[in-house]
């Protein structure tokens, strides 16, 4: 197939590089905009069989007025003092600003019983909530933070507060942060990975036609790809996350531009031997066709297979990556060979094209090629392959070890640097009111009774005195206690008298007669009717919530581990002591959805790492037909990946001078299906070679001939891509920074470490022919290519007279 497919990019270059500029402008003409049609809110895209989702559910149906998808919180703070009544006229004059824009529901310390709580005991704080419709990473919540936030500040800016300060944060504040730097860090990862690229092509080669081929080839692929992508989004369960656009763009630059370099380089090699321009491309695509093809299937089907994750956000992406890198192997195998054609021996100005050697006997046979820096490593790892294994092992087994002991997080606001606004707000308000204020864990319970009934409040006074004495819980606020306490009993003691007896008894009415008007206050908040409906008839329901106001943060391990005690209590003790029939229970609120996150995520990356590492050990054993070096193969890359786990939690120590055992769950997610895929290229890459040279120079030499005349090259493939990947360590994101480094570390493992010594040496011994040592096979090999000298020179003829 790519003798064919290499034949006709030789002779119909025009035709191909016109398909190529029309299928792009094609796509950019019917394709929508990228932004447009991308979802990352990462809740929505959890299955519905857990908690979070069935509590937004039923909160959704009982409270629609205030469910909102994300809030955005303003922190209006004073360091030093108590904020004066002016600060609050000018809080009013927020409130209408923000009002006027009608973003959603606005709530101020003046709005209903629950408004004196929107301000601190120190009166030094004071917040306001404004509910949005969005989701909190949608691009729609960021352009709604936005202009409430100029508005805020704009207001600030018109009135004499010297020492007011306002922060912007919240879900949504939270959200719009990370899109900024979501987007600054994609322009940045995008420019700086082109400038790498030009700079690494323009070392390599030395000739900046020849560099511009890669370059043009991939920017057209990336460009197609994206556009694909986006028209694709068009079909009913087709969706875009903006991380695939990330990583398409970092993979497609790094794998496109291997994928080039080891097609020109043996396109190079094909000149060398005296093959004219055209037959040197179409052999140049015979020869390492099958290899790229394997190469950049392993990726695609290891990126594919993310297809099986539950966890919505990671099912888009992979399988949107794999298919980004399918374009680009096809701009590699097509576009790139008809560049080539196009621009002829001009493409290496200002050095000179390469040439056969003027007499065939100057093409010397293997034990006379001298391969330069390669050819001397090869060398040493043929002498002594067990010395050289072990020396490998010893160097990566630490970074394997710590790898092991890492262990995932799911806290959102990790991925921010502590300078950012959102942050800043919400350590404001952690400096002013409790912790858990932010995100309160909200609790809903679904039953056939009323919960306004004798029986309903007795089960939720029940309740809300059971979760408060958990451990980590400030306060409970429900039907029963709505501002977080229970009211004080004023009832005199019967029989009693006294003054004191007196002042309770006059007391009490007003206490009741206050009591009824907050609860029935409360009872339109805290208590509402739904309608389910069923095959048969419409069933009346009735829904109640609890706010659990945590002492910790909710995005802290704490918070999850109290939230995990008030399911145990709903889920074992509640049905044993319902006082009002069969109650569904569920939770809602950042800590449950951080938990539920979690959980999804964990029992992805389990499946799909397994159904990756099955599908690549299937292509490993298609491809080297032998059972024990197609398991060792795959065992080096999972090598790999834990150094490199070890190796990011290492310098993650390094940086912040604090024990890092746990990194953001994306990391191992992204950094497994992709390293994996990625260092199994480069030894595909290699052991292809080696299966081509061993027909004919035997196992031993054949693996050394491979590693020598695959060095050069892979390696400067190993360089860029690795160079692609460390470009995602300059966003602002700590998540890509992560991946960044981890990736590219790993990727530097497999081209220094794994692909020449692990790989060759292992094979070198096991590959021997009846047991015998690799050094005696190395000298049989060699002594039998002297004795096909005769042999080489009458292919050298043959080569002369095709050219």
């Amino acid at each position: 197939m790519f003798r064919h497919l290499g034949r006709f990019t030789a002779s119909y270059p025009k035709s191909i590089c016109t398909f190529w500029l029309v299928a792009a402008l094609c796509l950019t003409a019917l394709a929508p905009h990228w932004d447009t049609q991308t979802q990352d809110d990462d809740i929505r895209f959890v299955p519905e069989r857990f908690t979070s989702v069935r509590a937004y559910q039923l909160l959704e149906k009982g409270f629609p007025k205030d469910v909102f998808a994300s809030n955005v919180v303003f922190a209006l703070e004073r360091e030093d003092a108590a904020l004066t009544d002016a600060d609050f006229r000018v809080v009013d004059q927020i409130v209408e600003d923000l009002d006027q824009l009608k973003l959603g529901k606005v709530e101020s310390y003046q709005d209903g019983f629950l408004g004196c709580r929107l301000t601190s005991g120190d009166r030094q704080c004071t917040l306001v909530h404004v509910s949005l419709g969005t989701p909190f990473l949608a691009l729609a919540t960021k352009a709604a933070v936005d202009r409430a936030s100029a508005a805020v500040h704009t207001r600030l800016e018109q009135v004499d507060s010297p020492g007011l300060q306002v922060f912007t944060t919240g879900a949504a504040g939270v959200g719009r942060d990370l899109n900024k730097v979501c987007g600054e860090c994609l322009e940045d990862t995008t420019l700086a990975t082109v400038i790498l690229v030009v700079i690494v092509l323009l070392c390599v080669y030395r000739a900046p036609l020849l560099a511009l081929v890669p370059l043009i080839t991939i920017a057209v692929s990336v460009w197609v790809s994206l556009k694909l992508l986006a028209l694709m989004t068009l079909l009913p369960g087709v969706h875009l996350v903006t991380i695939s656009k990330i990583f398409a763009i970092v993979i497609l630059y790094g794998a496109g531009t291997d994928y080039c370099l080891f097609l020109i380089s043996r396109y190079r090699e094909e000149l060398h031997a005296g093959f004219a321009i055209p037959h040197a491309l179409a052999r140049s695509l015979e020869g390492v066709g099958e290899a790229l093809a394997a190469s950049a299937g392993t990726v695609m089907v290891g990126l594919g297979l993310m297809a099986m994750a539950e966890f919505a956000k990671v099912r888009y992406a992979g399988p949107a990556i794999a298919l980004s890198l399918g374009v680009a192997l096809l701009a590699a195998l097509t576009l790139t060979p008809a560049l080539l054609r196009l621009m002829g021996a001009a493409v290496f100005w200002p050095r000179r094209p390469p040439t056969a050697a003027a007499k065939p006997h100057l093409l010397q046979p293997a034990a006379m090629e001298r391969l330069g820096l390669w050819d001397w490593v090869s060398n040493r790892v043929a002498a002594r392959p067990l010395l050289v294994w072990a020396v490998a092992a010893l160097i990566l087994l630490p970074l394997v070890i710590v790898g092991l002991q890492v262990q995932p997080t799911y806290r959102a606001t990790g991925e921010l640097t502590p300078e950012t606004e959102s942050l800043q707000g919400l350590a404001a308000i952690q400096r002013h009111f409790t912790a858990g204020e932010i995100g309160p864990v909200t609790v809903l319970l679904a039953s056939d009774t009323d919960w306004s009934s004798r029986e309903g409040v007795l089960q939720i006074d029940h309740l809300s005195r059971g979760f408060a004495r958990l451990p980590n819980v400030a306060e409970v606020r429900s039907l029963t206690q709505p501002l977080g306490k229970t009211f004080p009993d004023l009832a005199p003691i019967p029989g009693s008298e006294g003054l004191v007896t007196r002042v309770l008894t006059f007391l009490e009415p007003i206490v009741e007669s206050f009591r009824d008007e907050i609860q029935e206050l409360a009872r339109d908040h805290f208590v509402a009717r739904i309608e389910d409906d069923d095959i048969s008839q419409t069933k009346q329901r009735y829904v109640t919530r609890l706010d659990v106001i945590l002492k910790s943060d909710p995005f802290e391990p704490e918070s999850i581990a109290t939230l995990n005690l008030i399911q145990t209590w709903m889920h074992d003790v509640l049905p044993r002591q319902s006082l009002v029939g069969n109650v569904q229970a569920e939770c809602f609120g950042i800590t449950a959805n951080g938990k539920d996150l979690a959980e999804v995520t964990e029992g992805d990356r389990h499946r799909v790492n397994s159904l990756v590492l099955l599908a690549i050990f299937a292509i490993l054993l298609v491809l080297v037909r032998n059972l024990g070096l197609a398991v060792y193969l795959l065992a080096t890359v999972l090598a790999s990946y834990y150094a490199a786990l070890g190796a990011t939690v290492l310098a993650g120590t390094l940086l912040t001078g604090q024990p890092l055992a746990s990194i953001d769950w994306r990391v191992p997610f992204f950094l497994f299906t992709i390293l994996v895929a990625v260092g199994e290229d480069y030894n595909i890459l290699l052991v292809c070679r080696a299966l081509q040279e061993r027909r004919r120079f035997g196992a031993v030499e054949g693996m050394r001939r491979a590693l020598a005349k695959t060095g050069g090259a892979i390696t400067s493939c190993g360089l860029i891509m690795a160079g692609t990947f460390a470009t995602l360590m300059l966003a602002g994101l700590g998540t890509l920074m992560q991946i960044g480094f981890a990736l590219a570390f790993g990727v530097l493992i497999d081209t220094f470490l794994v692909r020449p010594f692990l790989v060759p040496a292992f094979a070198m011994v096991f590959w021997c022919d009846g047991g015998a040592s690799a050094k005696k096979a190395l000298q049989a090999a060699r002594s039998e290519s002297m004795e096909n000298v005769e042999e080489i020179e009458r292919s050298a003829a043959e080569i002369k007279k095709a050219a």
